[in-house]
């Protein structure tokens, strides 16, 4: 049986907290598109540079979970997710991601967030 989109979400949070880039990528669809400010990937290798180049710039960053909310349509998930980050080089008081999660993975986000030096 496949997870349900709050399992997706608390897993993708476990293994971004972990720095663990392959347990990032098994909560994604093959095909999944990350969008960004200025960014777009596509797959799991789009998505292995993302993270990898992510968790590199922030150093032992912490994700917090702030608030979810989740709507379902015609088999999909939707997830608004507002959380902060703590890192040794910086600070996130306003990430915002939406998650679309179709047959427990994830195969839509959206991600903005400012980082600000410590």
């Amino acid at each position: 049986m496949a997870r349900t989109a709050v399992e997706v979400l608390t897993d993708h949070l476990k293994a971004l907290n972990a720095h663990d880039v392959e347990a990032i990528l098994a909560d994604y669809a093959p095909d999944a598109v990350l969008v960004t400010p200025g960014a777009t990937v596509q797959g799991h290798e789009g998505l292995r540079q993302a993270f990898g180049g992510l968790l590199e710039q922030m150093p032992n960053c912490v994700f917090t979970e702030k608030s979810v909310t989740e709507a379902t349509a015609g088999g999909e998930a939707v997830i608004l997710l507002e959380w902060s980050l703590e890192s040794d080089v910086a600070t996130v008081s306003d990430g915002i991601d939406t998650v679309v999660v179709r047959d427990g993975l994830i195969v839509a986000q959206t991600a903005r967030f400012t980082p600000q030096p410590r």
